[in-house]
């Protein structure tokens, strides 16, 4: 009896799925050319009233990807500049009994063949550092990767070929979308209820719980402010498809062993979070089209020739 790897178990159940949505192009009216993006974390409150009142909802769509069915995917306008909107990392189309990690898989690779470009995001987090507090915005800059369960390849895993590109994390996150983040919460910070780190290591821990006081004092021994389940994943993602990505994190509750919290305090934080992060993703998404477009080889990977095993191949 053969047992199939990881990756067979998800080619398999991306089969299986397959035939459920057809293998039409994603719809787009008016042929308009949409490259932004916002993947939704708890940063935005509660999934489906994002943005209610302030951007215009202009429907919804699924297809069919490489990896198997899209999330659904919300598309939206600021300004009247268009985007899209994923709910919670597209975990709201996980099927009954799939690996967690499909869904990240899925979400990143219909961001790909949409033909996405520029993607925010925010995850609310536990603060590592005790000065941290309930509501407190952080412009996160670089990461820590623990215990991670998902793949760590999304070409190899959705079997996208981007030959030429190397993938460098030096500067984790895109320099002009968090340009436009910090200048947008600055503007929003007079008045607010939590303070704004504009700086921050985001350590990434096991999906589908809260992490040990023992585990939280090695985040902090390892330099990590702040940690959660999911803006890693992203990063790695979006990096390695070319992609812009920033994070408005925020810290909802302090992290275990730091100090004692309730869920209470956690879930009306989120919310007064989200009045917070919400307007500053919209107002980031209206000038993204004339300010945030140049070439930034930071984000997108640096293009090569060749192996770098075989450098007489960047000669040809």
């Amino acid at each position: 009896m053969t047992s199939l790897s990881p990756r067979g178990v998800f080619v398999g159940l991306c089969l299986l799925v397959a035939g459920w949505l057809s293998a039409a192009p994603p719809p787009n009216p008016g042929n308009e050319k949409i490259f932004i993006a916002v993947v939704g974390g708890t940063s935005f409150g509660t999934p489906e009233k994002f943005a209610a009142g302030l951007a215009q909802a202009e429907g919804d769509f699924q297809f069919q990807t490489r990896a198997g069915p899209s999330p659904r995917i919300y598309r939206m306008r600021y300004k009247g500049v268009p985007f899209y909107y994923i709910r919670i990392y597209g975990q709201e189309t996980r099927q009954p009994h799939e690996p967690e990690h499909v869904y990240h898989v899925r979400t990143w690779t219909a961001l790909h063949e949409l033909g996405v470009t520029h993607v925010l995001s925010g995850a609310s987090s536990g603060g590592i550092r005790p000065e941290m507090d309930f509501d407190d915005i952080v412009l996160i800059d670089d990461f820590i990767e623990w215990r991670y369960s998902r793949p760590v390849d999304l070409l190899e895993t959705a079997d996208i070929e981007r030959p030429g590109v190397f993938p460098n994390f030096e500067t984790p996150f895109s320099p002009s979308l968090r340009r436009l983040l910090l200048e947008e919460t600055r503007k929003r910070a007079p008045g607010y209820s939590g303070k704004i780190w504009e700086r921050g290591v985001f350590v990434q821990f096991a999906p589908g719980r809260f992490e040990t006081p023992a585990e939280v004092q090695a985040m902090a021994r390892a330099g990590g402010d702040l940690t959660s389940m999911n803006q890693a994943t992203c990063a790695i993602y979006a990096r390695q498809l070319g992609i812009r990505f920033a994070s408005i994190s925020s810290i909802a509750n302090p992290a275990s062993g730091v100090r004692p919290f309730t869920f209470k305090q956690m879930q009306d934080s989120v919310q007064r979070i989200a009045a917070f992060t919400v307007p500053v993703v919209l107002e980031v998404i209206a000038r993204i089209p004339q300010e945030a477009m140049g070439p930034e080889p930071s984000s997108t990977g640096e293009p090569t020739k060749g192996d770098y095993l075989r450098p007489e191949e960047a000669k040809k």
